[in-house]
């Protein structure tokens, strides 16, 4: 029982430790480059002159909404979903790049011998790395708003009615799974091909954990992708990155934005699939669940446990819908 709860202090002291790292969006570095951006947007771009600069980052109607004390319950439930290491991917990444490996191997030989990348190789490992997991991100995404089956899930994040840095983490724990289950595979595939065709050792250029990208990510205003500020790239940057502009669109209930945006740090997936969306000036909409023609829909999530458990309910429905259509659908033999 000691080493148990042992255990489970350690995890949550980890966790907490994150939290001060380059590795975590919340760190008090990004979320200070955040108040930086910012204070520049609101220093010379259109907004009221009589309104303070705190009160405009930080208004008490969005950061007092009920809506968001819904995302912190979400954001500590997800913690501790983390600390006691439920829904664990069981080291699946590990797990294909060893398969991917011994196939290889199997099929065309023994591995190269194991040698260190140069700086220039880990560079390109280290976008390599990231482009594979934001790959996966936006497939991931994207599925969940076309199935009906996994929408309830990841309705739950598009059901926020204010944004702030921690609508980031209002996620359903089974969308949390099944993303985290196809970058492993998708990451862990490419890993094996890298050690068995290149090196015997992956080395990416990292700060405190995280992928160099990454952090890149966090320190051009990432917290500013689930807030009221908007900051726009360009539309020439906005063709290879999403700024957080463009994630705020994703979130609109506007019929032009439906479905549009759904990479998280490349734009370059959208702009292949054809779902970029790239605005011309500042937009003004409204966020959450909508229907196809932009109506609003009732808040199904307002509690923490609503938030929890009606995505299954949703979810089963729209299972037994799609199997009832296709009976219905079924020729009948004569």
């Amino acid at each position: 029982m000691n080493d148990v709860l042992g255990d489970f202090l350690a995890r949550l002291t980890g966790i907490a430790g994150r939290f001060l790292g380059p590795a975590e969006r919340l760190s008090p570095l990004y979320l200070l480059v955040m108040v930086a951006i910012a204070f520049v947007l609101w220093r010379f771009g259109p907004r009221d002159r009589t309104q303070g600069f705190w009160s405009w980052l930080l208004p008490r109607s969005i950061y007092f909404h009920r809506s968001h004390w819904v995302d912190i319950k979400l954001f500590l439930f997800g913690r501790l979903v983390g600390a006691l290491g439920l829904l664990s991917r069981l080291g699946l990444g590990t797990l294909v790049s060893g398969s991917v490996i011994a196939f290889l191997a199997s099929s065309f030989g023994a591995t190269q011998q194991p040698t260190q990348p140069g700086f220039w190789q880990m560079a390109a490992l280290t976008v390599v790395f990231a482009a594979v997991a934001d790959f996966s991100t936006y497939w991931i995404h994207r599925l969940h708003h076309e199935n009906p089956v996994l929408w309830p899930f990841h309705a739950v994040h598009h059901s926020a009615e204010v944004l702030t840095p921690i609508t980031l983490y209002r996620k359903h724990p089974v969308y949390d799974f099944l993303g985290g289950a196809l970058r492993a595979v998708l990451v862990g595939i490419t890993t094996g091909i890298v050690i068995f065709a290149f090196f015997g050792k992956i080395s990416v250029l990292a700060v405190g954990g995280a992928n160099l990208v990454y952090c890149m990510f966090n320190f051009v205003g990432s917290n500013l992708r689930h807030s009221h500020v908007w900051f726009s790239y360009g539309p020439v940057l906005e063709r290879i990155f999403i700024s957080p502009a463009q994630h705020q669109i994703h979130h609109s209930r506007l019929p032009r934005h439906h479905d549009r945006n759904y990479g998280e740090i490349f734009a370059l997936w959208d702009w292949m699939f054809g779902t970029l969306y790239l605005p011309r000036e500042r937009e003004t909409f409204d966020i959450g669940l909508g229907d196809a023609a932009g109506n609003p829909l009732p808040q199904p999530h307002g509690t923490l446990r609503a938030a929890l458990l009606q995505p299954f309910a949703a979810s089963g429905q729209a299972l037994r819908d799609g199997v009832r259509r296709r009976i219905l659908r079924k020729p009948v033999s004569p």
